[in-house]
């Protein structure tokens, strides 16, 4: 880890601890006024609005670290708008998504995406349920024409001859000739 790196998270950590102990100070503060418009703000500058877009699209992409589940955009927490104005500044400075991308993810690590890459153990997040999907399918086929098929007489084998012997009146040659007198006169035959 180098010394930049560390002192980045030690002034992350800072900040974090002491936006901790802000909201009882903030309580007893007086509401603030709503800000003068800015001549120079979004609704005038259409740079500006493309950069607050591209920021945002950006924004959405990366997980709020004290937030549970909710990208950097969504959420209302102090770090949150502070990586919003990081990504701004770096976007104005001409980097690209990818490099601020890979910037938050060498200060944060991989869980900072909200979407995982498709690498490695998380690829079977996306192959998983399409597998499971396609054994689905081949499993409804299999079944589907199991049941349809016409039922076959045991010992048969499926062959037309062995349904016509079915259909007469004789006795299949598996019975010994004993038996197939018994089952004769049971059944009132001849």
């Amino acid at each position: 880890m180098t010394h930049r790196r560390r002192m980045r998270r030690a002034a992350l950590a800072l900040a974090v601890a002491v936006l901790a102990g802000l909201p009882g100070t903030l309580a007893a503060q007086e509401p603030m006024q709503p800000a003068e418009p800015d001549p120079d703000s979004t609704l005038t500058d259409p740079r500006a609005a493309a950069l607050d877009a591209e920021a945002a699209d950006i924004a959405a992409q990366l997980r709020c670290p004290v937030c549970s589940g909710q990208s950097v955009l969504e959420s209302n927490s102090d770090i949150a708008q502070q990586m919003q104005e990081v990504i701004r500044e770096r976007l104005g400075e001409g980097q690209s998504e990818r490099q601020i991308l890979a910037y938050f993810r060498g200060s944060y690590g991989d869980w900072i995406i909200l979407t995982p890459r498709p690498t490695g153990i998380s690829l079977l997040v996306y192959v998983l349920p399409a597998l499971a999907l396609l054994g689905g399918i081949v499993w409804v086929i299999v079944a589907v024409r199991r049941w349809s098929a016409p039922p076959s007489a045991p010992g048969s084998g499926g062959t037309e001859a062995s349904d016509s012997r079915a259909d007469s009146d004789t006795v299949s040659d598996d019975l010994s000739a004993e038996d197939e007198a018994w089952l004769r006169q049971s059944i009132g035959g001849s």
